[in-house]
């Protein structure tokens, strides 16, 4: 069989898989490169190569062998750290995976060997192509020469000489670029960079920038810092003067956490700026005989972990079609074309997905939740705001003991998973089992397949979903045993139940318990919602959901209301409400050291509770007396803001969750009891802070005059009161769900 030489431009990794696989069936080709040889230039850093794309492409090109060879055993490890350190996510490589890591420069001289000699020209930059009759193009080349193509691929990358003959498209600049350092040896020299790095990568996310790294062999990290600035920004920075172009960069990551920070600052390479462009996500071409496009030369998008693997299929699908049609090479580009084409819209769309999760508004959440698996079909149906114990006497601690936590589900659905935090541990918290039940049905849950997990400090976990039906207002139970001793620490809530010895998970009823619901407290008395240690998300799947509403806020929110107004709701609404309150806790000031478990500042955690959050569509911003009830009381007087100060922390708050496309509500502060009514200033705030909720123009629940006594505005109506008259007890709480409800109504919801 005859079969028409293919020239390729481009020796990258599409252009050499593309003359690999044509080799494989016994076709000649040609790559002509610009590259004076195969080390005239650094070829980038490390790539994750996928399944069914670049190791599909490498076992066409019999090359799969020799590539394992080649990876770089346990970087698959991958890590998500907040702006100061905090470590939000963390996957090992346990060699599972189906995205293994190798150094671009080691892959491409895989390729490169496996040709025969002579196949790639090097110190060819093509200058010119010109059309010729029957589909041939004469090829131009900067020293003169020239040479006739056949079957022509441009293989050339993203500024492709090829493309013209094409299309008219061009490359346009994304609002974001990559700037890459490196740092070596950084075990001895930069050991807490190193540290917060890991095996793997590395991600430090927020919105507008971030700082990714990868650690290579040899003690090397590759970082890439993304930022979302405009083209004259980084033309101004002057990248030949090493020392002031990271300051300049570093100074982007004002208030980041250190170790972070060290990664630009500290690199052993002057930094190096990547503009971004892309090509339209449905580029597609004209069809010329007897010429294609590969690679980023036909599908250029913003960098997602895909091109390199898109580009190495590429090549070798269009090797393997030409295979197929030996008469009727154009038939073979046309069929490639349409399956490349559709592919790589796909991919584009997803490469922005990814963007959006990596820097847009909420990130580093989002981009958590897709690390996690989490797709769309997962709902909060319960949760809390999980804060410090350790130091506190609220609960003593665990071992060999059986928690049964029983929550409500705002929402149903048919598939349930609940997630695990141990957030505030000093050390890590082992799961000997753990079960989910609804309507006295148990079922055990595992972790990634195992009955048992240990989670490290800091981190939070998934439990692996477990078909149950849960319906609007079903309680979902939760059991744990926890056969080692651990502390009360990670937890929130008032009531759950707690059996030792032994593991008696699902068991009904549970010991000390009667497995029937007990009766209702009176309604004067203090409203303790359910929840419980380690417990700080119940999800459920298989409903869209209408809304997702977060209660943002310190006690009041934290003794139930988000529970009741859930319960209010008709079986049909599909309003998920998730309750992030903690008793204490201030909108402007982190816990003092004597009471830990008032949580950090609501402005410092918004990100983990409300944009962390899946789907949140709606933030009640529901906050007490604290920020100025406290100061002077229980904690220094310094600390009492001013009224102006406070607005501005509610501002804030309202420009983070309109960024991040969720709607702010405002709740109005109920009055502050027999304590503070001495202090007439203290009251003159509450109502300044009111007055200014009111003309907010936001949606607002006027919790103020939903509890406030017709008599006396400056206390809560007796019949709401709990026994300190400060706080709701139950029918105060039940008094603010309805409040909540209809101010829910009235937003169309």
């Amino acid at each position: 069989m005859t079969t028409t030489p293919v020239t390729i431009i481009g020796a990258g990794l599409g252009g050499l898989m593309l003359a690999r696989v044509l080799h494989v069936h016994g076709w000649e080709a040609t790559v002509y490169e610009a590259d004076a040889s195969a080390e005239a230039r650094t070829q980038g850093g490390q790539l994750d190569i996928h399944e069914g794309t670049g190791q599909a492409a490498l076992a066409a090109a019999g090359l799969t062998e020799e590539f394992r060879a080649l990876v770089h055993q346990g970087a698959e490890a991958t890590r998500v750290l907040d702006t100061d350190g905090t470590l939000l996510y963390e996957e090992p490589d346990d060699g599972t995976g189906g995205r293994p890591e190798v150094l671009r420069g080691d892959l491409r001289r895989l390729l490169l060997d496996s040709l025969p000699a002579e196949t790639v020209q090097w110190g060819r930059k093509l200058s010119a192509v010109v059309a010729l009759a029957d589909g041939r193009h004469e090829l131009r080349f900067a020293d003169g020469a020239t040479a006739i193509a056949e079957i022509l691929v441009g293989a050339d990358g993203a500024w492709s000489k090829v493309r013209p003959l094409l299309s008219d498209a061009s490359p346009a600049y994304t609002g974001m670029a990559f700037v890459e350092t490196y740092l070596r040896h950084v075990d001895e020299r930069h050991p807490a960079a190193a540290a917060a790095v890991g095996d793997g990568a590395m991600y430090a996310l927020a919105p507008g920038g971030s700082i990714a790294a990868h650690r290579e062999a040899g003690g090397v990290i590759h970082t890439y810092v993304q930022l979302a600035r405009d083209e004259e920004w980084f033309a101004q920075i002057d990248f030949s003067d090493a020392d002031a172009s990271s300051s300049r960069i570093a100074a982007e990551f004002e208030g980041w956490a250190p170790e972070l920070r060290t990664l630009i600052t500290d690199g052993d390479t002057a930094p190096v700026v990547r503009l971004i462009h892309a090509l339209p996500d449905d580029h597609s071409l004209t069809r010329t005989p007897g010429v294609t496009l590969i690679g980023d030369a036909a599908h250029l998008m913003p960098p997602s972990g895909e091109g390199a693997n898109l580009a190495m299929l590429d090549g070798a699908e269009l090797a393997r079609a030409l295979a197929a049609h030996p008469e009727d090479a154009d038939a073979a580009l046309l069929a490639f074309e349409q399956a490349m084409f559709a592919r790589s819209l796909a991919e584009a769309r997803t490469a922005h997905v990814i963007q959006e999760l990596c820097v847009g508004p909420r990130a580093p959440h989002a981009f958590v939740e897709f690390l996690g698996g989490h797709g769309v079909d997962w709902v909060p149906a319960w949760g809390q705001a999980v804060s410090d114990h350790r130091g506190e006497d609220d609960e003593p601690g665990f071992v060999d003991t059986t928690v049964r936590m029983i929550v409500p589900a705002s929402v149903g659905g048919d598939r349930v998973r609940a997630q695990l935090s141990n957030r505030f541990a000093d050390a890590p918290v082992r799961i000997g089992r753990a079960a989910i039940g609804v309507a006295g049905r148990f079922r055990p849950v595992a972790f990634d397949g195992r009955a048992a997990v240990e989670i490290p400090a800091g981190m939070t976990v998934w439990t692996d979903p477990v078909d149950l039906a849960v319906e609007h207002g079903d309680d979902v139970m939760v059991d744990l045993y926890l056969p080692d001793p651990a502390p009360y620490a990670t937890a929130a809530g008032f009531r759950f139940d707690r059996f030792s010895p032994g593991d008696h998970t699902g068991a009904v009823p549970f010991p000390g318990t009667t497995g029937e619901p007990g009766a209702e407290p009176a309604g004067s008395d203090w409203s303790l919602p359910a929840g419980g240690p380690l417990l700080r998300t119940i999800e459920v799947a298989g409903t869209e959901p209408r809304a997702v509403v977060v209660a943002l806020g310190s006690s009041s929110t934290a003794m139930g209301w988000p529970q009741y107004a859930a319960e209010l709701l008709p079986d049909d609404a599909r309003i998920a409400i998730v309750s992030r309150g903690i008793p204490g806790n201030r909108l402007l000031a982190d816990a003092p050291p004597q009471a830990p478990s008032w949580g950090r500042a609501g402005l410092a955690r918004f990100g983990d509770d409300v944009l962390g959050t899946a789907g949140a569509t709606h933030v009640v911003i529901a906050y007490n007396s604290n920020d100025w009830g406290l100061p002077g009381r229980v904690t220094p007087i310094d600390e009492l803001p001013t009224l102006d100060r406070l607005i501005d922390g509610y501002r804030e708050l309202i420009d983070r969750a309109e960024a991040a496309g969720i709607a702010p509500v405002l709740a109005t502060v109920t009055p502050l009891g027999p304590d503070l009514r001495a202090d007439p200033s203290r009251e003159a705030f509450r109502q300044g802070l009111n007055d200014w909720i009111r003309t907010s123009g936001l949606p607002l629940v006027d919790f103020d005059v939903a509890l406030r006594s017709a008599t006396d505005p400056t206390r809560l109506s007796p019949e709401y009161a709990a026994p300190d008259d400060t706080h709701p007890n139950i029918d105060g709480s039940k008094r603010l769900a309805r409040a909540m409800v209809d101010g829910l109504t009235a937003m169309g919801l």
